[in-house]
């Protein structure tokens, strides 16, 4: 029988969308039969993350798990969710609940440790960094982050602006300014760079710098591609789909 996965999608919309788009051209599927067969919950109801656990408002916790439930009444074989930030408060929920969803950070750390990778420069929202979800390895690997300021103003705003890579509607304003924070990272002298935001994606692929990077979707498209026995395309069957 087929597997099913279920992806929680909404936090943000838009970057879920490339999350189901990048599992979708990495497969090899000639007819419709050959596709996963998959349930997408937009739970755009899920209250912001880095809100959450910076400034103490509302816990995402009741919604996530309402999105878990869903899944799990439909039984699905795997659950994915589709924002980094979210793992904080889905790690805290009973362990019965957690054993078929897919963990990003911890699959990330692991190419990082495999690849030999030790000074890594980590883009995420603030959220993600004070829960220290990737620091939680600092003993494996070196984590450098962008300074306050620079998070602030060059980050987190190329995501939350008006138009940010949130957004329906994307300025370039926040392109430039991803960008900008991006070029400042590395200045870091760091070995690769992590995006540890699922909105990274969406900023990484209108920039010319060249570094090793690694796209924490992209390793979670490509352990999908694994766990459900899915072929890969041509293309990507000799190469590190999540390794750019």
């Amino acid at each position: 029988m087929k597997k099913k996965i279920g992806i929680i999608s909404g936090m943000g919309t838009r970057a879920g969308l490339y999350f189901v788009n990048k599992l979708i051209d990495q497969i090899h599927a000639p007819k419709d039969q050959d596709f996963p067969e998959f349930i997408l919950h937009n739970n755009s109801s899920v209250p912001d993350r880095t809100l959450a656990i910076v400034y103490g408002k509302e816990s995402p916790e009741r919604e996530l798990l309402r999105s878990i439930k869903m899944m799990n009444e439909l039984q699905v074989d795997y659950i994915v969710l589709t924002c980094i930030t979210s793992y904080h408060f889905v790690n805290m929920l009973d362990k019965e609940l957690l054993k078929n969803i897919l963990n990003p950070v911890e699959l990330t750390i692991n190419v990082l440790l495999q690849k030999g990778y030790r000074r890594i420069g980590l883009m995420a929202t603030t959220g993600t960094i004070k829960s220290k979800l990737f620091h939680k390895h600092s003993e494996e690997i070196d984590l450098i982050t962008l300074n306050e300021k620079e998070q602030e103003e060059l980050f987190m705003k190329s995501i939350y602006m008006d138009g940010g890579l949130k957004s329906s509607e994307i300025k370039e304003e926040a392109y430039y300014l991803f960008e900008k924070a991006f070029d400042t990272l590395k200045e870091y002298e760091v070995d690769v760079m992590v995006g540890g935001c699922s909105e990274v994606q969406i900023g990484y692929e209108n920039i010319t710098t060249k570094i090793p990077y690694i796209d924490t979707m992209s390793v979670l498209v490509d352990e999908v591609i694994k766990v459900m026995n899915l072929k890969k395309t041509t293309n990507e069957q000799e190469a590190d789909t999540f390794l750019v």
